[in-house]
């Protein structure tokens, strides 16, 4: 029954992201300026929420730029203008948009010059960089003509950027502009010389040429000289004729003065606030070619061109086809020759293959839209609160009342998972009440690698490689196809190396004099190996200046922090499990046992609270990562005894957060690509940028159909990689419990236990059965393929 639904889960994903890739395909446009939305990025957007002035474009995101930016982007080489310079002309409302470009420089320049005046403003220590303003409320100047007609000389360089804005001078003087219809005479004039300026031979205006729209105004707070003379109406006929014109204006501008009338005091002028947003979107058009590394990550979408696939993406897609047409071999031919792998094999394959192309198609090209991820409180909470809701209606009986079982366990790691990718999704990184607890339920996740390894190695004393070099692959297999594929690092997905070096040190811990597991030298072993792990990190003693030589480039500093942030919370779960293997007969049988459970539960609901008083207290999240190696054992550990306090709750459990559980692996390394975008830092779209509700549930549900596939995938890849390679050799000894479905795990086995990979089957050679033979030839591999893709 599990195996039909999970099916039908996957099924009905792939169905719903085949009708989202036709409908994107439908839309797309193969004009540059259109997919790579450099158009919508003028034309529209909106505020993500009614309190807080964070601009979202349509389907895309955005680069918050800076001092350093403008830098690089004035001076680029790409540049064909003479100066590195921007010129705004126009009335007080361009005023307004040069100002805001001149407080990247500096925060306190304010508009304290004559009011009808020309400004100049220069970058530091950068003297041919400058913002220039010219006071012109019809264009009608000597410099706006000179700047129109490409006619520069040594007095005025031809700028890299030109901004030019009139209009609400037409309507406040008509008498003396003329009104809309010399406005209008203007704005013609301008295409005009725009179209001009495009023709082969003709003088250019600059590098970029745009017009600001006519500022929307706030009736009730006008003067009643301007409330008498700036009609609503005749602003927006004027902003639609521009429009129309097809001049290159920002229309989104006028959208987020309409949207936003509080920001205003005097009726036409906007807060500080919204015009650096407002130029933010203007230099993101102008500066993003210049300014953005065109190799992961990449954050910023709008005004971007993805880079065309690499080497190995295209390795990887004829590895894919090649996949499929030894698949349709298999079912048109009888025989199949033996170095081809199964149908079986073949298929889970093609799963995992097409699965990565998928991945790199939503988060390396423009066909899906992506938007930028914020913070909402009660979006968040509802979140959550729907995810209980669905937990408390799949509660249901398990099999068995053991201590920490496995449902409970899966049970647990589920639920974590959803509040992981809810609080990534909702970028609640900022908020510190939220991010400390998030740091726990990592925590909890190694607690239970310390814990479940330490009582593996315990019962079954197998410390040999096979059952090892299983786990491995199975918690790398995805985040190492990913790194390649994307072009990301390996450390990007941090929990696998996380997870892979704690499994390393609980095997090498218990593997080191076996025979002391079963006696108080045990605790001695424990302390032992946690004293040279803290000295390790403690001191920078890893190897990554050995890793730089074989040209493996790993963040030192991230892995440091990553590490040593949760550098006791493993040994604590080893304790756990020695605790209960040691001494669990002795302290069930021990007189005080039923006052010691009694009073652990009102102990332990002290002890989550005493923790979230404390991580609320904390100045900052930084303050509080310094304590949470040393406090997050405390909530982890109130937490068991309270899930472990009865009979009925360790033989209960949720079926929603069990089987969240089963795959949370794929969940948490895919989300980076599948359902976030801009390699975490947005929401992929796969609906309507504007249909926010909509769009995260259908991409939610597309993410998990596709990530049970991708469990299934892993595992069988798994056990594929892990067979026997020789002709006589036994079936591979693979511990059940690292296939990713109960019920399919020993068929799995049995399926897959003599199906080697491709290589042995050529070779078929039993020196190939050594695990050790292939740790070195898959380490070499992966060092060759990193020094060639660098």
């Amino acid at each position: 029954m599990m195996l039909k639904e999970r099916v039908t889960v996957t099924t009905v994903a792939v169905a719903v992201l085949a009708v989202a890739t036709l409908y994107a395909l439908a839309r797309f446009s193969g004009s540059s300026r259109v997919h790579n939305h450099c158009q919508v990025l003028q034309r529209s957007g909106w505020w993500v929420d009614n309190s807080s002035l964070v601009w979202q474009p349509q389907g895309c995101t955005q680069r918050q730029y800076g001092y350093d930016d403008v830098v690089r982007c004035m001076k680029s080489p790409r540049t064909t203008s003479v100066g590195q310079y921007a010129l705004f002309i126009g009335d007080s409302t361009v005023r307004d948009k040069f100002f805001a470009w001149a407080r990247l420089v500096d925060v306190d320049v304010n508009n304290d010059t004559k009011v009808h005046s020309d400004i100049t403003v220069r970058w530091p220590g950068e003297p041919g960089i400058a913002a220039l303003f010219v006071w012109d409320p019809y264009l009608k100047g000597e410099v706006a003509q000179q700047v129109l007609h490409g006619a520069y000389n040594e007095t005025l360089e031809q700028p890299r950027l030109v901004l030019l804005g009139a209009g609400a001078w037409h309507l406040r003087y008509a008498n003396e502009s003329g009104g809309i219809v010399n406005w209008r005479r203007t704005m013609d004039g301008v295409v005009q010389r725009l179209a001009e300026s495009r023709r082969d031979g003709a003088a250019p205006i600059a590098d970029h040429v745009y017009l600001s729209p006519v500022a929307p105004v706030v009736p009730d707070k006008l003067t009643p000289e301007r409330h008498a003379t700036l009609n609503p109406e005749a602003i927006t006929w004027m902003n639609a004729y521009m429009q129309a014109a097809e001049l290159p204006v920002f229309s989104s501008w006028a959208d987020m003065a309409r949207a936003r009338p509080l920001e205003t005091t005097d009726g036409l002028h906007y807060s500080a606030g919204l015009e650096r947003a407002a130029v933010n979107v203007l230099l993101n058009r102008v500066c993003n070619r210049d300014t953005i590394d065109p190799h992961p990550p990449m954050r910023t979408t709008c005004c971007f061109e993805y880079p065309a696939p690499g080497i190995f993406v295209r390795w990887y897609a004829a590895a894919t086809l090649t996949a499929l047409a030894l698949l349709v071999a298999h079912a048109r031919w009888a025989t199949i020759p033996r170095i081809v792998p199964s149908a079986a094999t073949l298929r889970q394959l093609l799963v995992f293959g097409g699965i990565l192309l998928i991945m790199f198609v939503c988060d390396r090209t423009p066909l899906f839209e992506k938007l930028h991820k914020h913070y909402i409180a009660w979006v968040f909470t509802a979140m959550l609160a729907l995810a209980t809701v669905g937990g408390a209606a799949t509660w249901s009986a398990d099999k068995s009342e053991a201590f920490l079982g496995r449902a409970q366990t899966d049970e647990w790691k589920g639920w974590m998972q959803i509040v992981i990718l809810a609080y990534h999704a909702m970028n609640a990184s900022g908020v510190s009440g939220i991010y400390n607890p998030v740091r726990v339920l990592v925590a909890m996740y190694l607690f239970m690698t310390g814990y479940g390894h330490c009582c593996f190695f315990y019962a079954k004393r197998d410390y040999g490689l096979r059952r090892l070099t299983a786990v491995l692959l199975r918690t790398n297999v995805l985040a190492i196809a990913l790194a390649y594929v994307m072009g990301t690092s390996y450390m990007d997905y941090y929990f696998a190396p996380l997870s892979s070096a704690w499994v390393l040190i609980v095997w090498a811990t218990m593997r080191v004099a076996p025979a002391a597991n079963y006696t108080h030298l045990a605790w001695a072993k424990l302390a032992a190996s946690a004293v040279i792990m803290c000295l390790i990190n403690g001191l920078h003693l890893w190897p990554f200046a050995l890793l730089e030589r074989l040209g493996v480039m790993w963040s030192a500093r991230e892995w440091e922090f990553r590490f040593g942030t949760d550098i006791y919370i493993v040994y604590v779960g080893m304790a756990v499990a020695l605790v209960r293997l040691q001494y669990g007969s002795q302290l069930l049988v021990h007189p005080r046992w039923p006052q010691l459970v009694r009073w652990s539960v009102p102990a332990s609901i002290l002890g989550l609270v005493l923790y979230f008083y404390f991580e609320l207290t904390r100045a900052s999240k930084f303050e509080y990562n310094k304590w949470h190696p040393y406090v997050s054992p405390l909530p982890v550990l109130c937490f068991i005894v309270l899930r472990n306090a009865n009979a009925y709750l360790r033989s209960h459990s949720s079926a929603m957060f069990r089987a969240a559980g089963l795959i949370s692996l794929e969940l948490f390394i895919a989300q980076f690509h599948l359902f976030l975008a801009a390699d975490t830092k947005a929401i992929l779209v796969l609906v309507d940028s504007r249909l926010w509700f909509v769009n995260f549930g259908v991409t939610a549900f597309v993410f998990v159909g596709l990530c049970q596939a991708l469990g299934s995938a892993s595992g069988t890849i798994t056990a594929w990689l892990m067979a026997k390679v020789s002709v006589d050799a036994p079936a591979a000894d693979i511990p059940m419990t690292e296939l990713p479905v109960a019920a399919d795990r020993p068929r799995a086995l049995d399926r897959l236990a003599s199906d080697p990979p491709l290589l042995a089957r050529l070779t078929c050679l039993p020196i190939f059965d050594s695990l050790a033979l292939r740790w070195v030839i898959g380490i070499f591999a992966l060092v060759l393929l990193n020094n060639y893709y660098d």
